[in-house]
């Protein structure tokens, strides 16, 4: 028996140019094909921080008016080019502070925690969040958020030694009711967009590279226990209703 557990609404989409594929989420692929060392080559690389807080703020557009945004309100609601969606992404580039030229690296989830706190303040929600630093109330506080309606952004963690070489998070596709490896990731930032309690294991739906994929929740678990900092570097940006 298969539960599937979620988000309430459909997630934000975008049709492709070529194949004219509508996306599962934002996909920083977009900016490919930029000149190597430029800005926009930086943003298909190490971008995936941008389209998760983006896509966070799109569907929360969706949902209420409340969360409508200068940035996001031009943009919800509908299936969006991809030419709408870089316009978007940009915007959001730059209030999370862009990515620096100097680093090999893209954003910190802290980045994200403050300035989503900043969004809220401005916009006067009643909303605070935070850098996820525990693993043992990880799984609990995923289902918190899915239950209040809000896309739940989680890093898979940048592996940390030279041991770790081709270890990292294994991401499935379901094709005819199996679960096949499709890749496995590191240093990665997803969005999580449901639960599947299937065959006494649960996955986490998530979305990246515009694609909907299945991570293993005992397999992220065992990923950020055991690796240096890995409940720290491998976390989620835990977003609750502010205590009055």
């Amino acid at each position: 028996m298969c539960r599937i557990t979620g988000l309430s609404r459909q997630y934000v989409q975008i049709r492709r140019n070529k194949s004219g594929e509508i996306t599962y989420g934002g996909d920083q692929n977009f900016f490919a094909g930029a000149p190597a060392g430029s800005r926009d080559a930086r943003k298909q690389r190490i971008g995936c921080g941008v389209t998760a807080f983006g896509d966070m703020l799109l569907y929360l557009g969706g949902s209420s008016q409340a969360y409508c945004t200068r940035e996001n309100k031009n943009y919800i609601n509908r299936i969006l080019s991809e030419e709408e969606y870089k316009v978007y992404y940009n915007l959001i580039y730059n209030f999370l502070g862009q990515i620096s030229a100097r680093a090999n690296k893209g954003l910190s989830g802290i980045r994200l925690w403050s300035r989503f706190n900043r969004l809220s303040r401005r916009e006067q929600w009643k909303l605070r969040g935070k850098w996820g630093l525990s693993g043992r109330k990880l799984y609990g506080r995923i289902v918190e958020m899915l239950d209040h309606d809000i896309p739940v952004i989680m890093c898979v963690p940048v592996l940390l030694g030279k041991n770790n070489k081709g270890q990292g998070l294994i991401f499935y596709q379901k094709e005819n009711g199996v679960y096949h490896k499709k890749c496995t990731v590191t240093a990665h930032y997803v969005i999580i967009a449901e639960l599947v309690e299937e065959n006494g294991r649960i996955y986490f739906g998530i979305s990246s590279w515009g694609k909907k994929y299945y991570v293993d929740r005992e397999e992220y678990e065992l990923l950020i226990r055991k690796h240096f900092l890995g409940t720290i570097l491998g976390n989620i940006l835990y977003i609750r209703q502010k205590a009055d």
